[in-house]
């Protein structure tokens, strides 16, 4: 018993207040609310730490990797073939984006060349589709080494090197320690260390000069190599062939049979038989069929577009290179045991033929267009028989001067680049860098001896061809810089170590290291060290590896909800290559 309860007596001293008494919560409870908020404290720092080291999400701003990223964009479906394509958008939360869609612009069908005037969306209508949403590993960059490097032709994101804070995302195409020179729309690229140290030294005195002249404001035009290194790096140069992951991102497809143009007219693509009427060949419908018949040369080809590097997501796009590098597939049909069927491919005079007999015997031969000179056999080989009735798939293609037969799928034929090789075949790269006239423009054809066939979803697609629109004005802040931008045929960039050369997928539209014409202040304190049209090892983020959320499908009948794509397009969702 204490004090105060043993005397009854009131005091003539306050007492104090009474006390109020907390009962404490259970032991079991309190390290139940601990647990919870540790665990909520630790997965934030595992997202905070994740995110900064493992793997970050971006957003596409703008179109310079359509097709294979879209920034953003609208889609429609062409109204006479009934192709689904997108075209470019200004971006409003993007401050550095430009109005690509006017009132009165049309988008041009890649596949058709119809031009589709009732656009779903304008710039100023203010609601473009928002541009792919991407996931980048970033943990391999940060470590470094072999095999954790970016690689040739991996799709990278990195900081602008104009201002260090935006984030870009290109194509790896040049790498470290390495000459690199854009050549007919193809990377050509030598060792350092196979160049001689004159060449080597003129290079390194070209960084110099490009320093010099950046940092003074020099007007003088950028002087060239000499006679002598150019003869040395035509001798040396090789074609950078992309990776066969990359390249089945970077084929776009001319003209796919199987959306034809409801009544093609002169302006429109579909194949036709040059022998008309007389002709074994129908080609009147998506399932091409030909009979044997008595007209010599009877052979298909496709009229009515010249294979260029357009590319329909730049709505305002004007006049593009031809392209001579091209795939021609399609499946075969054979209605008997006998014949056979020959594709036809051309590049700089020469013209290539892959034939299929149906006994198995499969060849590639080679002569010059326009010439009565016999075939040259470069390679053959016999597979199994075809049987009649089942269809097989036929692919051939002329890519990065390389030439290669698929059948099913398997590569059966291709070219060397082994001198010695009946199979050789190699660009003559002086000649490239001096020629001036415009490549052959034959386009692809079919051919077939005897038998009958049928052919269905018939395609041909053209590679990505690097070049930059001339009216585009690039480098237009460096007066001194050579017009065709950094890595061209007359200003070849040697890369350092550490350096880095990126370019665009949407090569027409994508300001990239061929043009980049500023210094940012995060870089300018590095002095010569860093060189214009480079991106330095220590600015790259991670490499892109996955769309997670490609632009959703809007409910249009419902408010609100019409204007967010909330419905997940499942079908977009893809790995990036």
């Amino acid at each position: 018993m204490n004090e105060l309860e043993s005397n009854p007596t009131p005091s003539l001293v306050a007492e104090p207040p009474p006390r109020r008494i907390v009962h404490a919560a259970p032991p079991h409870q309190r390290e139940g609310i601990k647990d919870t908020i540790e665990s909520i404290v630790i997965a934030l720092v595992l997202a905070f730490v994740f995110r900064a080291f493992v793997v970050e999400a971006f957003v596409i701003p703008t179109g310079s990797m359509a097709p294979t990223l879209y920034g953003a964009h609208a889609t429609i479906l062409c109204e006479d073939c009934g192709t689904e394509f997108a075209y470019g958008l200004r971006d409003p939360d993007d401050s550095r984006g430009f109005s690509m869609v006017e009132a009165n612009a049309v988008a041009i069908c890649p596949n058709c060349g119809q031009p589709n005037a009732r656009l779903r969306l304008r710039d100023d209508m203010g609601l473009p589709e928002k541009g792919d949403r991407i996931l980048v590993f970033k943990w391999p960059f940060d470590i470094g080494g072999p095999g954790l490097d970016p690689a040739r032709w991996d799709v990278v994101v990195f900081k602008d090197p104009e201002d260090g804070v935006t984030n870009f995302i290109k194509r790896c195409a040049g790498m470290p320690n390495e000459v690199l020179m854009i050549l007919d729309g193809d990377v050509y690229t030598v060792p350092i260390s196979e160049l001689s140290p004159e060449t080597v030294a003129e290079l390194e005195r070209n960084i110099h000069e490009k320093h010099l002249r950046y940092t003074h404001a020099d007007q003088g035009l950028l002087p060239q190599i000499s006679a002598r290194a150019y003869e040395e790096l035509d001798g040396k140069l090789r074609i950078a062939g992309k990776t066969p992951v990359a390249q089945r991102s970077l084929w776009h497809t001319v003209y796919d049979n199987d959306y034809p143009p409801r009544k093609p007219s002169n302006g429109q693509p579909h194949w036709v038989a040059v022998r008309g009427a007389a002709s074994g060949w129908d080609t009147s419908s998506r399932r091409i069929q030909f009979h044997p018949c008595e007209a010599r040369d009877d052979y298909i080809t496709i009229v009515g577009k010249e294979i260029r590097a357009g590319n329909a997501y730049n709505i305002r796009e004007g006049s593009a290179p031809i392209v001579s590098d091209q795939r021609v597939r399609f499946v075969l049909t054979p209605k008997d045991s006998q014949g056979i069927v020959r594709v036809g491919l051309s590049k700089w005079g020469r013209a290539f033929r892959a034939s299929l007999g149906m006994d198995g015997s499969v060849s590639l031969t080679e002569s010059k267009e326009g010439t009565t000179d016999p075939e040259r056999m470069m390679s053959s080989a016999t597979l199994q028989p075809f049987a009649v009735g089942q269809s097989v798939e036929i692919q051939f293609e002329n890519v990065d001067y390389r030439l290669a037969l698929t059948v099913e799928g398997k590569e059966v034929l291709s070219s060397s680049s082994d001198p010695s090789s009946p199979a050789y075949y190699a660009p003559e790269v002086g000649k490239l860098r001096r020629e001036k006239r415009v490549p052959s423009a034959i386009p692809p054809r079919i051919e077939v001896e005897g038998g009958a066939f049928e052919l269905t979803h018939l395609a041909v697609d053209r590679d990505e061809y690097y070049f930059h629109d001339m009216r585009m004005n690039p480098l237009q802040r460096l007066p001194w810089a050579p017009r065709m931008g950094w890595g061209s045929p007359i200003s070849p960039i040697m890369l350092r170590e550490g350096e880095y050369f990126m370019l665009g997928d949407n090569t027409a539209a994508s300001k990239d290291s061929r043009l980049w014409d500023e210094v940012g202040p995060h870089l300018r304190d590095r002095g010569e060290a860093f060189q214009l049209g480079t991106v330095p090892r220590d600015q790259l983020i991670g490499k892109a590896f996955f769309v997670y959320w490609p632009a959703g499908y809007r409910i249009d009948w419902l408010p609100l909800l019409d204007r967010i794509g909330i419905i997940p397009d499942v079908g977009r969702m893809r790995w990036i290559r």
